[in-house]
């Protein structure tokens, strides 16, 4: 079974980083750049795992946290270069 990962994340070298070296260790990848798509993917994919961004250009991570979750006990790690 190919477990499934969304990354969102908006910075476009950060993101093709991340998803190169989870396709090249197997898993399935599915990317988004801002909030409401990384909602739609969610809701299509049902993903394994989510590393979320907290930095987006149209939410907060934050925000997100609660709808993401609202979609099933699917884990979710974050990523942030915020100093707090």
């Amino acid at each position: 079974m190919v477990h499934k990962i969304l990354v969102v994340e908006d910075d476009p070298t950060l993101r093709l980083v991340l998803r190169d070296n989870l396709q090249s260790e197997g898993y399935q990848v599915a990317v988004a750049a801002d909030g409401a798509s990384a909602i739609g993917r969610a809701r299509a994919t049902i993903p394994d795992l989510i590393v979320l961004d907290l930095t987006l250009p149209d939410h907060d991570g934050f925000e997100l946290l609660p709808i993401l979750r609202s979609l099933g006990q699917i884990p979710i790690i974050v990523l942030s270069a915020r100093a707090q």
